[in-house]
This record gives structure tokens, sequence and C-alpha cells, in this order.
């Protein structure tokens, strides 16, 4: 091999190694240092790709998630104000029972409570009385929740609670009445009762769909995520590994530079 001086190969060579080098070093320490495997789309285009879509899944479901609890929430403070409602009616029926004792010197003292109760079931009757962030919670017509794939209805009153609170005994209205004597029976009270009973039950049976929804959102969101991590998420194991073969791998190289680079000082003893 001839003695140059202009072109020094062995320099050249070690120098695109120690570049070379250098940069799966560089690419070792990115990896590191920011947990992921794929930190570029050059390092795994078609991973990056199938991340992306993962990736977007997963917030799409967090977003159903998110509108499930509040549906969830939704459906409990409904089911709060539905006792109450409850409550008060058993409340006029006491008095109503009260009311019809014979020993009851006046039997229209309670007339003034009951009226008072009524009112308040007329309160609660009304369209925007009660709400859960601005949406009526008894008023209206059924309200459709995006579940991750499937929408779950949540039911209130179709028109107005005016109708469950309605008794067909008589009929008797409860939200208008100003007299105990004004129920007529004990069965009135019993049948409005059933009415609101049989709210709670829908109230509890979609509270318990919504929240198996949201298990199911929950494990695919899991799942989802399990998956993902498997392409972006760097095995820190070997990675480690990889950066130290790499270090000693560029100082080797740094080393051959400075020993290429000095080869052709013979040349100099050459020419003395």
């Amino acid at each position: 091999m001839p003695l140059t001086i202009n072109t020094n190969m062995a320099a050249s060579r070690a120098s695109y190694f120690l570049s070379k080098n250098n940069d799966a070093l560089q690419k070792s320490l990115d990896r590191l240092s920011s947990g992921k495997r794929i930190t570029q789309p050059s390092d795994d285009a078609g991973g990056l790709a199938v991340s992306m879509k993962l990736q977007g899944e997963i917030d799409t479901l967090k977003g159903a998630a998110n509108n499930v609890a509040n549906a969830i929430s939704f459906l409990q403070v409904q089911d709060g104000i539905l006792e109450n409602i409850a409550n008060i009616v058993g409340r006029i029926g006491e008095l109503y029972s009260m009311s019809t004792d014979v020993l009851q010197e006046n039997s229209t003292s309670y007339d003034s409570e009951v009226e008072d109760l009524a009112g308040q079931l007329a309160t609660l009757a009304t369209a925007g009385t009660s709400e859960f962030n601005g949406v009526d919670l008894l008023v209206g017509a059924a309200l459709p929740v995006s579940a991750g794939g499937q929408t779950i209805n949540i039911s209130r009153t179709a028109t107005s609670l005016v109708t469950t609170l309605t008794s067909t005994t008589g009929p008797v209205n409860f939200t208008t009445i100003t007299t105990a004597a004004g129920i007529g029976s004990s069965d009135a009270v019993s049948e409005v009762i059933a009415n609101v009973a049989n709210l709670r039950a829908t109230n509890g049976g979609e509270a318990k769909r919504l929240q198996f929804a949201q298990d199911n959102i929950a494990n695919q969101i899991t799942n989802l995520e399990a998956a993902n991590g498997r392409i972006m998420d760097v095995d820190i194991a070997a990675e480690t590994t990889n950066l130290a073969k790499q270090q000693i791998l560029v100082q080797a190289s740094a080393s051959m530079v400075a020993q290429a680079n000095s080869a052709n000082q013979v040349a100099l003893m050459l020419l003395q």
C-alpha cells in the first residue's frame, strides 16, 4: 500500500465510523431520556402510524369516559330529588291519615302543612327548577349519552312531572291540593308513590348500565394503552446495554482517528 499525505484513507474511515457511532449513541440517549423507542418517524414509520391511530382511539374513549361519569352524576342527583319527592308524598299521606282520625277535634289543622308540601311538589315539577349544569333533571325528553361506540339514553318525564304526581283515583293532582281531605283516599297516595318508585327504578337501571359502560371503556383504554406501549416504549434493559456499547465504540473510534492521523508522521521521517 503506497504511503501518501494528501489522502489518509485510514483516518477517513475512522472518522466515518466515529460519526456513525456517535449518531447511534445520540439515538440511544434520546430513547432513554424520552422513554420512547420511536423518537422520530424514520425510526419506525409503520409503528408510528399504528401508534397514532391507537392514541386517537384512546383519546376518544377518555372523552367518552368523561361523558359517562357526568351522566352517572346526573342520575345520582336526579335520584336524590325523586327520593325527596317520595318523602314529601309520604308525609302528605301521613297527614291525610291523621286527619281522618274521628278523635281529632279539628281535622283541618293539617291543611296548612299539606298546602305547603303541595307547593314544594309544584316547584320541583316546574321545568328549570332542578338543573344539572344547566340541564333540567326531571322535565324534558330523554338525553342521549355517547358511551364509547354506543348511545345510552337518560330518562326524564316525557313532558311534566305533574303526570307522575297525579292519581287516577280522584283524579288528584298532588301539586295543587290545599287540604288533607282533598287527597280523597290513601289509594291516591299509594298510586303516586308507586309512580315515583317506577321513576327511581328506571333511574337505577340506567345508572347500572352506565356503570357497566364505564367499566368497559376503562378496560378498552387499558388494553389500547398496553398495545401502544409495546410499540412506543423503549426497553430500558436492552437500551442501556446498547448505550454502553455505543459509548465504547465512540471512544474507540475517536482513538482510531487520532492513531490514523498520526500515521502520516512516518512520511515526515522519510523527508528528513
